[in-house]
């Protein structure tokens, strides 16, 4: 790969996991009737052709982006194994880490919330044993319970990507290096 193919397949990754979180953000699921208007089977449809759709965006921009990124960046000279290793790293951290960074504003509302819940937990307790019931905070309707879990999901990824991704980053970078050992290696002459 050239430095041009690596930078262009941190770009196609990030912008995999940034169109990923935003696709979640506009799922229409519970949104398009209220919970007891909602038909089943168009439920079931809608879902099933979300996930279609969620699974080739995640598979052709964030685990599968090579080939695109070569045709997008085009021929070049090659690098050796460990500055392409290096480039590849430092281009998807520092990627991820601005993805991370243009989540933030959309999860700091949820981060200050979860500060909160710390010290609401004794007073929900207290209520649950007072009146052997749930408490009103946490009777909450489908669509406020997946919003819930959608901001508390992505608060945790922007956590993660401003961390580095250092797991995803170390994935990435074994994934590309069983693609470069299954390729074709300088011929060497014989000696004989």
């Amino acid at each position: 790969m050239t430095r041009m193919q690596i930078i262009a397949k941190a770009v196609l990754t990030v912008l995999g996991v940034y169109a990923l979180v935003l696709l979640y953000r506009v799922y229409p699921g519970r949104y398009t009737y209220r919970p007891d208007e909602t038909p089943l089977f168009q439920e079931v449809a809608l879902l099933c052709a979300f996930t279609v759709l969620v699974g080739l965006v995640a598979y052709f921009m964030v685990f599968s982006n090579s080939q695109l990124a070569s045709k997008l960046a085009g021929p070049g000279e090659p690098l050796d194994t460990a500055k392409k290793s290096a480039w590849l790293v430092e281009s998807l951290r520092v990627g991820l880490v601005f993805t991370g960074l243009m989540l933030l504003p959309g999860s700091a509302p949820t981060l200050v919330k979860i500060a909160k819940t710390f010290f609401l937990i004794r007073p929900v307790f207290n209520e649950i044993i007072i009146s052997k019931s749930i408490p009103n905070m946490l009777r909450l309707s489908y669509a406020q319970w997946y919003t819930s879990i959608y901001h508390l999901l992505e608060a945790v990824l922007t956590i993660y990507l401003i961390c580095g991704a250092p797991h995803f980053v170390r994935w990435q970078a074994k994934h590309s290096g069983q693609e470069t050992a299954s390729a074709p290696t300088i011929e060497r002459p014989e000696n004989e």
